[in-house]
């Protein structure tokens, strides 16, 4: 059956993931502007030259009561490492419908608008551990491989806590082993069964992707540059759009820039660098193919404010896109075969076929499922 390419040992995934993109961090050590790798590492510094009062607090906590005395003094820990829409759509979506006490671990210096009312208190952290409450009944995070997860994950360990993780993006080969004695809460029983890969240890609990599901309720293209006092000059919604994955772990930057390159030309399609294609090698190849005429569509206007076709490697935006009702393929000359297999359990269709049908089935929200299965255990 496929599944993870380490399922268990979490130090060999590590090693692996240390190994991929050498340049990018000797970058970010020389330049000590790296502040993604200073909150994966507990304890990281701070920017020692900064004016106290800028410096952030390394780790906040921030608190919420129960809504009413029914709801018991079991309290639910998020442990929040990134304020990324898919981070934010997996862990604190969920609290609109929590009816029992939360606290929320994050970095200081990430941003959760979810947690911006007169209802939250906020307590400053040094380290995440300090986190740990005896009030705790439940430990939630996408997974031990960022700071506030593997604190959690201590904490869940340590004192015997259900510990779940939610899943919040796609799944690889590639993805992180899941903590031990986890439960997942996946986005279908297939992604379950391939991040489990036949764990004893582990259980899945299939509640659906709230990413996704907030996707289907977007109408596309409707907004783009209307906020803006200078509206940002859109493509022709005809063209496709080609979703980058460059800064992508798991494949060669040759396939899949060889993939953009290759479909731009033959489509007229637009390349769409990813976010994080920021790095030297990224902005170079972006240069170099900008100068060989490849045009590149807008990256300040949100995907989901555009109608065009989406095109890409195997990114989360092809289903995004199709769950808004969009037309979505995906595209690669020599993929390997867990790529295949990837497109086959998201039934991402390929470049002349019929576009992806929508991900989103009818029924309960996932954020509701979510919040229902953390508080059937307190």
């Amino acid at each position: 059956m496929a599944g993870l390419i380490h399922p268990e040992n979490f130090e060999l995934w590590t090693e692996w993931s240390r190994s991929r993109h050498r340049l990018r961090r000797a970058k970010h050590a020389v330049t000590g502007t790296a502040s993604a790798v200073r909150h994966r590492l507990p304890g990281g510094a701070s920017d020692e030259d900064a004016p106290a009062e800028d410096v952030p607090a390394a780790w906040v906590l921030r608190s919420r009561q129960a809504e009413d005395a029914d709801a018991g003094e079991r309290r639910i820990l998020f442990a929040v490492d990134s304020g990324t829409p898919t981070s934010r759509a997996a862990l604190l979506s969920s609290l609109l419908y929590q009816r029992v006490g939360v606290d929320v671990l994050a970095p200081g210096d990430v941003e959760l608008p979810e947690l911006d009312g007169e209802e939250w208190t906020t307590r400053s952290l040094d380290i995440p551990d300090d986190a740990a409450s005896t009030s705790n009944g439940a430990i939630v995070s996408i997974g031990q491989h960022l700071a506030a997860g593997a604190a959690a994950h201590r904490l869940a360990r340590r004192r015997g806590i259900p510990e779940f993780v939610v899943q919040h993006g796609a799944l690889t080969p590639y993805a992180p082993p899941l903590p031990y004695g986890a439960t997942l809460l996946a986005w279908s029983a297939a992604d379950g069964e391939f991040w489990r890969s036949d764990r004893e240890d582990v259980s899945t609990i299939d509640v659906g992707s709230q990413l996704l599901w907030q996707a289907a309720h977007e109408s596309p293209g409707t907004s783009a540059g209307t906020e803006s006092e200078s509206p940002v000059e859109l493509p022709d919604p005809e063209r496709p759009i080609f979703l980058g994955q460059l800064h992508g772990a798991e494949l060669s930057r040759r396939l899949t820039g060889g993939a953009a390159v290759r479909f731009c030309k033959e489509n007229n399609g637009l390349y769409r660098p990813h976010p994080a294609e920021t790095d030297v090698l990224s902005r170079t190849q972006h240069r170099l193919w900008q100068r060989r005429g490849l045009e590149f569509a807008p990256t300040d206007v949100p995907l989901r404010e555009l109608p065009n076709p989406v095109v890409s490697v195997f990114s989360t935006g092809v289903l995004e896109t199709a769950a808004r009702g969009g037309d979505a393929w995906v595209f690669c000359p020599g993929a390997p075969g867990w790529v295949k297999e990837m497109w086959h359990r998201y039934d991402m269709r390929q470049v002349g076929g019929a576009p992806t049908p929508s991900p989103v089935a009818e029924g309960e929200e996932p954020a509701a499922r979510i919040a229902r299965v953390l508080e059937d255990v307190l």
